[in-house]
């Protein structure tokens, strides 16, 4: 990989497929939502609501797998270690593999202690229940797919991380439409479209994985010995890294899910209009996160080349067009929400709700840029530690301004705490960044960085 100077040019023609890529992830999300908008009423909204936050309680936990592996895979690609970057896929393919089957196994346990602890309606809870047990037969495809698109994307091949995430969500979109709209199946249609779009999409996967390799000119030498596949000193740099990302994962989906459980207490219509607000949010940070991508990407391989200078040109080069296009969407939201909500929500409550709240919900992609743009630097890097404090120290903000605000302002103070959320992570973040750069000159390997006690 060359090591010339990144330029603006550069993001921009690397960030346009990220964009489609990301943009269709929640695409497909936001097709469950209106599919059953149109289809259903606002307890299939909720419920659809209360299953996916809880099931991203235990799904989105295991996302350090993307984050982990795009940044080991930049900084061996950075320091032109090819047969690291191979053994970096293959234990992270091994990981997926036996967490996924753990929450396929235990899907049953997981509905029936997540919904002993949401506040939803009984019908709503019922309905949540069908769609997280339908959506469980995917998990073990989605984690395997975290580990290969972090790999891709570590390695820069931005072009077959848009075609996987496209397939996806086509396959997803397409069966959502005949699953609900055709066969009546509701929230567990849903669930079940989106598992069997998993499956396909890994296979597109592992088909650019074949590509790739080609490319490579096979297996590296030595790649598949077991001695060195197993290296105790990567499987602790491996158990590092992933242990504090995971734990950072855990104070988002914490976040995320107080905001949906937050909502459930203000009334079925609130929670089915916040939920779909999400969706839109979740368009905009998806999009914006084609930047932060290259950040990990860039960031990794200024760490692997020990070089200040290349990551704040990183840092620098990616904030430029992702704030822009914070504000870009946060006006569009603004100028057409009112519209589109109104075409897209068939239940009248719901519809009332969303169309309330949409400022809250316009003030996020610009709000939340800067966060979104630092978790790619730190992840990148591979500093585990700092995400993990920055995200405790949020949650923390977070849930104490939700405790205020709440109480005092019904669903206003709900998203007013959830704004609270975004600027604390940026804060703590940004507030870590000198460090990060102090610390690039002296740390041999991304896990004795990540051991510091000084981040």
């Amino acid at each position: 990989m060359s090591a010339s100077p990144l330029t603006r040019l550069d993001v921009l023609k690397r960030a346009w497929p990220l964009v489609f890529a990301n943009a269709a992830v929640p695409l497909a999300g936001v097709a469950d939502t209106f599919v059953l908008g149109l289809s259903g009423d606002k307890a299939d909204l909720g419920g659809v609501a209360l299953g996916s936050a809880l099931f991203s309680v235990f799904y989105w936990s295991f996302y350090f797998l993307r984050m982990g592996t795009t940044g080991l895979t930049a900084q061996a690609d950075g320091a032109g270690d090819q047969a690291e970057t191979q053994r970096i896929l293959l234990r992270a393919l091994a990981i997926a593999a036996a967490l996924g089957l753990l929450v396929f196994l235990l899907r049953d346990l997981i509905a029936l202690a997540g919904f002993a602890i949401l506040q939803g309606e009984l019908r709503v809870e019922s309905k949540g229940a069908d769609y997280l047990l339908a959506r469980a037969w995917g998990a073990p495809a989605a984690l395997a797919g975290f580990a290969l698109s972090g790999w891709l994307i570590g390695l820069g091949r931005n072009a077959a991380t848009l075609a996987i995430y496209v397939a996806f969500s086509l396959v997803n979109i397409g069966l959502d439409l005949w699953f609900v709209l055709g066969l009546g199946f509701g929230p567990g249609g849903v669930g079940a479209a989106t598992a069997i779009a998993e499956w396909l999409a890994l296979l597109v996967g592992g088909g650019f994985l074949l590509i790739t390799l080609k490319h490579q000119k096979g297996w590296a030498h030595g790649v598949l010995d077991r001695a060195r596949l197993l290296d105790g000193a990567a499987i602790r740099e491996l158990f590092q890294v992933n242990v504090n990302l995971m734990i950072r994962t855990w104070t988002l989906v914490i976040g995320f899910t107080w905001f949906a459980n937050a909502g459930a207490r203000q009334g079925t219509a609130a929670l089915a209009g916040n939920h779909v607000l999400l969706q839109v949010i979740s368009v905009w940070a998806f999009v914006l996160d084609a930047f932060a991508f290259i950040a990990e990407t860039e960031a990794g391989r200024a760490f692997g080349r020990r070089s200040v200078r290349d990551l704040r040109r990183c840092v620098q080069l990616t904030a430029e067009p992702m704030i822009l296009s914070g504000a870009v969407f946060a006006l569009a939201t603004w100028w057409l929400g009112d519209a589109a909500l109104t075409a897209l929500i068939e239940d009248p409550e719901a519809r009332a709700a969303a169309i309330t709240f949409l400022p809250w919900c316009a003030a996020v992609p610009l709000l939340g840029a800067p966060a979104w743009l630092m978790d790619g630097v730190f992840i990148g890097t591979t500093s585990g530690r700092v995400l993990r404090n920055a995200g405790l120290v949020a949650v923390a903000i977070y849930l104490a301004a939700d405790a205020v605000l709440a109480p005092l302002y019904g669903n206003h103070g709900v998203w007013a705490a959830f704004i609270v959320f975004y600027l604390a992570r940026a804060g703590a973040l940004l507030g870590a960044y000198p460090g990060l750069e102090r610390r690039i000159h002296s740390a041999p390997t991304a896990s004795a960085t990540d051991a510091n006690p000084s981040t």
